[in-house]
């Protein structure tokens, strides 16, 4: 037997072994990848559950909109100038003049038989209450219902009037049969309510 076949095999068999050696080389770079993309993967799961359950979990005391449904007291029309009890105060619903408001902003109080009759053609009230600040309140009012869309028939549908009553907060959004009060002017809440809302109310002429 020639010298060179012993080598010849063990090249063989070192080429063999070179190969087993690299495939599980390469079978433990793909286990460590997986488990690490297992990882990150399980990582991301436990972080949007935990967002899930912050959301879920939010609760009054949080700056969630405190949005209130306010039971129907029907729509029934009184004589202009006569005196109208709500089961609500403020209203949101119930008896109200045959005519409705102008829109805009108000330094003196409209009366809700007026405005309960613009919520019933799907406007939105916004009641406010100030002391020595009056006119920046109303500025800033005002500055938002600039910027706001017109309802049906081309109106921005958006009353704002100081009201007599104590309604618990220095502000509060009304539409028909909903309420919204708020302590701190928020321009993009008084927004979003009113895009919501309007032209949802039983009636839609102006």
């Amino acid at each position: 037997m020639s010298t060179a076949e012993p080598s010849a095999a063990q090249a063989r068999r070192a080429r063999r072994r070179a190969a087993r050696e690299e495939r599980q080389r390469a079978a433990r770079t793909m286990r460590r990848l997986r488990l690490a993309g297992l990882t990150v993967l399980g990582a991301g799961v436990v972080a949007a559950l935990a967002v899930l359950v912050m959301a879920l979990g939010r609760g009054p005391e949080t700056d969630a909109p405190q949005r209130l449904r306010i039971e129907n007291e029907g729509r029934q029309h009184v004589a202009e100038g006569s005196v109208v009890e709500y089961k609500a105060d403020p209203p949101a619903s119930g008896d109200h003049y045959p005519v409705w408001s102008r829109y805009g902003v108000f330094a003196e109080p409209v009366n809700p038989g007026y405005w309960v009759h613009n919520l019933e053609h799907g406007a939105i009230v916004l009641l406010y209450t100030c002391t020595n600040d009056c006119e920046q309140v109303r500025a800033d009012i005002n500055g938002v219902y600039a910027s706001l869309p017109e309802g049906v028939f081309g109106e921005v549908k958006l009353l704002a009037t100081p009201y007599d009553g104590d309604f618990g907060s220095r502000f509060m959004l009304i539409a028909w049969n909903w309420q919204e009060p708020f302590d701190e002017f928020d321009a993009g809440r008084i927004e979003r309510f009113y895009r919501e809302f309007l032209d949802r109310g039983p009636e839609r002429s102006p």
